[in-house]
């Protein structure tokens, strides 16, 4: 009995890769001004040109139960085992949705909370993806995400926190941000660890904040793997994986550098620039 992976759309792995290993992407509410996007979640060109028609910051949501059941029932009435791999639920309630999905599955649907966004979701779920079709079993896979996610960390530098403030997912940081945005247009850096946004500083420039991104990023060697997520910022995500490959001793070949789609650009904007890295084990 094979195991298949399934996704929901927040983990922006490069559609070759998604068709490659055989994952099934679920695609997450993302609407504009009601108008429903859902579908472009891995068409970042076409998602802006709507976001920029209409003028409004996007919403988004989790997809209701019985539509991810419905996706689940279909890979289980085909013989197979199923892993799902979610947003983190501390920021959102699409792991709670999978799961009540999930329920109705006889056991044979197992949900995975990455604790994680983007590309730091995709890392985990391209590991899952690999290891099923090696032929690795649920369990061995569920064991090697456990271990894997504790050793991810997501960094990003936002070139504007209006599209965070909005969205309400990390109000908590907002005071601190604001006060420190006072007198200034700050960049702010920020991190994801175990499923929660934390606040690592704020630079006055762009350029400035790439360079402490950079030195944290450094500070976590040695890592496994380096992903570049990124919103509207091709040229200097290639560049930042250019200089970033060589200094972690991995091959610039293997380093996914991959726009965002519609969920976290939704949330953060455009001009975002970030890094997931997994951390080597010990």
């Amino acid at each position: 009995m094979s195991v298949k992976i399934v996704a929901d759309s927040a983990c922006d792995l490069p559609p070759h890769l998604v068709q490659a290993y055989d994952i099934t992407i679920v695609p997450l509410v993302v609407t504009v001004n009601g108008r429903d996007v859902s579908h472009l979640y891995n068409a970042p060109d076409a998602f802006w040109e709507v976001v920029l028609q209409e003028g409004v910051r996007p919403q988004t949501a989790a997809p209701p139960p019985g539509q991810i059941a419905q996706v689940f029932a279909s890979l289980v009435d085909a013989g197979h085992d199923v892993i799902a791999i979610t947003l983190t639920g501390k920021l959102s309630g699409v792991y709670q949705a999978f799961r009540v999905a999930a329920a109705s599955a006889g056991g044979r649907v197992h949900v995975f909370d990455s604790r994680s966004l983007s590309l730091g979701i995709g890392v985990q779920v391209l590991e899952a993806a690999r290891m099923a079709a090696a032929g690795a079993g649920v369990a061995e896979i569920l064991q090697h995400l456990t271990a894997l996610r504790a050793r991810v960390r997501v960094l990003a530098v936002l070139d504007t926190v209006d599209w965070a403030e909005r969205g309400g997912r990390i109000a908590y940081l907002m005071p601190v941000i604001r006060r420190a945005a006072r007198l200034f247009n700050v960049k702010v850096l920020l991190s994801v660890e175990d499923g929660e946004v934390r606040l690592l500083g704020v630079q006055r420039a762009y350029r400035a904040a790439l360079q402490v991104l950079k030195r944290h990023v450094l500070a976590l060697a040695p890592v496994t793997h380096l992903l570049v997520p990124h919103t509207r910022q091709h040229a200097l995500a290639q560049t930042l994986a250019d200089e970033l490959a060589p200094a972690l001793g991995l091959p610039r070949e293997e380093v996914i550098v991959q726009e965002a789609g519609a969920v976290l650009g939704a949330h953060v904007g455009p001009g975002a620039l970030g890094v997931a890295v997994v951390r080597a084990a010990g």
